[in-house]
């Protein structure tokens, strides 16, 4: 669950359809999990910050994972937004719900920059607290229309990462000691396999042997 009511995700929504996309929006779950269109979104509102040829469509984890990194590291940053290695896989694994909230956040730091650069004093606007949890809340008449003010923030993300949402998402330190302990294994097995090819060489050697003697006893009977 995202932890939005169905107000919040409607104005999120009609927010993103602002945005002419260059694909047609299907699954948003699915759609945004490559992160191209999600720098898309951020070139509409603020084109300088964005070089959209630093994305491609991608569809294996590792490219969608790249766009993701290029994203916090080149346009996220300067929006004082980070999101964090652990949501990015649940964004990128199209975890339900999630790109929900980073999307929704994203919006907030795109308005509060947005109005930071048209000289606006933004010290007494909303507060935007951080990310919230990822349960379910009760449904709420927002106070304001969401064109009047940025959106309050969802999801801090120390308790994103402690939600039952991310219970099966794979923890990045366990996953390194996985993959260290896997390569382990296969050394090991390499190991062995290399003296069982050793040990069959030797056998193979000694059965030439024996069939040089065979063979030489066999011509000194026949001459």
């Amino acid at each position: 669950m995202s932890g939005m009511d169905e107000t919040e995700l409607q104005h999120l929504y009609a927010w993103i359809d602002e945005v002419p996309l260059s694909r047609p929006k299907k699954n948003i779950a699915r759609d945004f999990s490559d992160g191209v269109m999600v720098a898309e979104v951020v070139h509409h509102f603020i084109p300088k910050l964005v070089e959209l040829h630093n994305y491609s469509p991608a569809s294996s984890s590792r490219q969608k994972l790249d766009n993701w990194h290029t994203l916090n590291a080149k346009v996220f940053k300067k929006l004082g937004l980070t999101v964090p290695e652990n949501v990015v896989k649940g964004v990128v694994n199209n975890k339900a719900g999630v790109v929900e909230v980073v999307l929704s956040n994203l919006r907030v730091k795109i308005e509060q920059y947005m109005q930071r650069r048209a000289g606006i004093d933004t010290r007494d606007s909303q507060k935007t607290p951080g990310w919230g949890d990822l349960e379910p809340k009760k449904r709420r008449k927002p106070k304001k229309a969401a064109s009047d003010k940025p959106q309050e923030q969802h999801n801090s993300f120390a308790e994103v990462l402690d939600s039952p949402a991310y219970e099966d998402i794979e923890d990045p330190v366990q996953a390194l000691m996985d993959k260290d302990q896997s390569i382990m294994d296969y050394q090991e097995t390499i190991e062995i396999l290399k003296v069982k090819v050793r040990k069959m060489e030797q056998l193979v050697k000694l059965k030439d042997k024996r069939i040089d003697e065979l063979t030489r006893k066999l011509a000194m009977y026949e001459s």
